[in-house]
């Protein structure tokens, strides 16, 4: 008699796309204003800054103001002058944990999808040039994880050398919206 566990289903992971040569697309909207309380205090630790005429710096990191939203931040730096490509230069656990990939080191141009990747380094140069924050929602398509709903916020900052413009990022996931149905199953009649 086969047990339980004898054939478990196992879904791939967005770390298995990736190698098959699927790439990330996402499926986002601009918004206003960050609804989540993670892009709420990612806005409000930037614009703390803002107002001290500075931007957030890479040497902060990690940063005491931001312990409770750490795990959903990531951090991008321009490849070339240009910012025609971004990489990923830290990812915060919980992302890693709950996208299944641990993008670190790796650029945009590599995880994304080649018109994703062109948008995507085209917002990251808005952002770091001009000092804009972009906030967006939506989902990933494409990667076993399309059920996420999320918020992501992007905010300039200032990397490692203190001069060039890196993004400060976070992606808050609706934690609602992100479990999976569970089944109902009818009582039985006694």
């Amino acid at each position: 008699m086969p047990t339980l566990a004898g054939n478990p289903h196992v879904t791939p992971s967005a770390l298995d796309a990736l190698a098959s040569g699927k790439r990330l697309r996402t499926q986002l909207t601009i918004c206003e204003t960050a609804t989540s309380s993670g892009g709420r205090s990612l806005i409000e630790y930037y614009e703390s800054h803002r107002a001290r005429g500075v931007y957030p710096r890479r040497s902060e990191m990690p940063s005491r103001e931001l312990m409770g939203i750490m795990p959903d931040i990531f951090l991008l730096e321009p490849v070339d002058a240009e910012g025609t490509d971004w990489r990923f230069r830290l990812v915060g656990q919980g992302l890693v944990s709950r996208l299944g990939v641990d993008p670190t080191g790796m650029c945009i141009s590599t995880a994304y999808a080649a018109d994703d990747a062109t948008r995507n380094a085209g917002d990251y140069q808005d952002i770091a040039v001009k000092g804009t924050t972009r906030i967006t929602r939506g989902s990933f398509i494409g990667i076993d994880r399309e059920f996420l709903e999320m918020e992501i916020v992007h905010v300039p900052m200032l990397g490692a050398d203190d001069t060039t413009r890196w993004v400060l990022g976070g992606l808050f996931v609706n934690d609602c919206a992100s479990q999976t149905p569970v089944a109902t199953v009818p009582a039985a009649k006694v």
